[in-house]
C-alpha cells in the first residue's frame, strides 16, 4: 500500500513520541522576547516625551521596529495556546473542537499563514529602509518620513488578509500536519489539484523572493555602511569635527552611521534566525515523504 503524503490529515489524536516540552519552551521564550522588546521600545519612545528629553523624535526605524514586534506577539498568542491544548489534551486540531473539526484546523493555519506573510512583508520595509538611508539618502529624505512608515502595518495587513484567505475562496487548501498540533498550507497533492499546487506554489515563492530581497538589501546596506566608514576614516582630522556635526535639518533627515549599524546588526540577526525557521517550512514541509518507501509493498 502505498504511504500518504498526509498521514496525519483526519487524525484525532496526537502522534505518541511527541512531548509539549519544546513547544512550551518555544511559545514561553517567544513571548518573554516580544514582550522584553515591546517593554524596551515603550520606554525609549516613551521616556523622551515624558522627561523632556532634547531626543529627536523616533525614527521610521523604530516605527517598523515596533509594528513587527506587535505582530509577531499576536502571532505567538493565537497560534501557541492551541498547540498546548492539543498536547494538553491528546487530540489534535480535529479533535479538540466538535465535528466540523476542519474549522479549527483552517483557522490555524489561516493565523500560520498570515503572520508568517506578514512579518516577513515587515522586515522587507525594515531592510528597505535601512538601504535607502545608507544607499539613497536624498531619495530617503524626500520621501520615507513617519507617517508613511505608520502605513506600513495597515497595508502589510490588508494585503496579507486578502492573500492568505483565498483558499477559503476554493484556491488552495489547509492541511494538518503531523503530529497533530499544528495545521498549514497543503504543498502536495495526491490527484495534482491545479488550485492547491499553484497556491502552494505561489505562496512559497512569493516567501523565497522576499528572503532573497531583504538579504540583497542587507549586504547593499553593509556594503554602503562599509564604504561609508572608509570615508569617514580618509577625513583629515581638522575637518572631521565639522562634519561630524551635520546641521538640524540633516539629523532630523537620516540616523547618525552609529545608529545605522545598530539597526543593520539587528535587522541581520532577525533575517537569519526568521530565514532558518521559514525556509524550511516552504521547501521542506514536514510529514510529507519524498518518496514511497522500498519495503513498502504496492496496493
Amino acid at each position: 500500500m502505498r504511504q500518504p503524503f498526509y498521514r496525519c490529515q483526519n487524525t484525532t489524536s496526537v502522534e505518541k513520541s511527541y512531548s509539549a516540552t519544546i513547544g512550551w519552551l518555544l511559545f514561553s521564550a517567544g513571548l518573554l522576547g516580544n514582550l522584553l522588546a515591546l517593554g524596551l521600545l515603550v520606554r525609549s519612545g516613551l521616556g523622551s516625551c515624558l522627561l523632556r528629553s532634547p531626543r529627536p523624535p523616533p525614527s521610521v526605524f523604530y516605527v517598523l521596529v515596533c509594528g513587527l514586534t506587535i505582530t509577531d506577539l499576536l502571532g505567538k498568542s493565537l497560534v501557541s495556546p492551541f498547540v498546548l491544548a492539543a498536547y494538553a489534551q491528546n487530540q489534535s486540531l480535529w479533535g479538540l473542537v466538535p465535528k466540523p473539526g476542519s474549522s479549527l484546523c483552517h483557522a490555524f493555519a489561516f493565523i500560520m499563514s498570515f503572520f508568517g506573510l506578514a512579518s516577513t512583508l515587515q522586515l522587507l520595509a525594515m531592510a528597505l529602509e535601512c538601504w535607502l538611508s545608507l544607499g539613497h539618502p536624498f531619495f530617503y529624505r524626500q520621501y520615507i518620513t513617519l507617517r508613511r512608515g505608520a502605513l506600513v502595518v495597515p497595508v502589510v495587513g490588508a494585503f496579507c488578509l486578502a492573500f492568505c484567505a483565498l483558499p477559503f475562496a476554493g484556491f488552495g487548501k489547509f492541511v494538518q500536519y503531523c503530529p497533530g498540533t499544528w495545521c498549514f498550507i497543503q504543498m502536495v497533492h495526491e490527484e495534482r489539484s491545479v488550485s492547491v499546487l499553484g497556491y502552494s506554489v505561489l505562496y512559497a515563492s512569493l516567501m523565497a523572493l522576499l528572503v532573497l530581497a531583504i538579504v540583497l538589501c542587507n549586504l547593499s546596506a553593509m556594503r554602503n555602511l562599509y564604504a561609508m566608514h572608509r570615508r569617514l576614516r580618509r577625513l583629515p582630522r581638522a575637518g572631521t569635527r565639522a562634519r561630524a556635526e551635520p546641521s538640524a535639518g540633516e539629523k532630523e533627515a537620516s540616523p547618525p552611521p552609529l545608529e545605522e549599524l545598530d539597526h543593520l546588526l539587528l535587522l541581520a540577526l532577525m533575517t537569519v534566525l526568521f530565514t532558518m525557521c521559514s525556509l524550511p517550512l516552504i521547501v521542506f514541509p514536514p510529514g510529507v515523504p519524498a518518496k514511497t518507501p522500498m519495503n513498502v509493498p504496492e496496493a
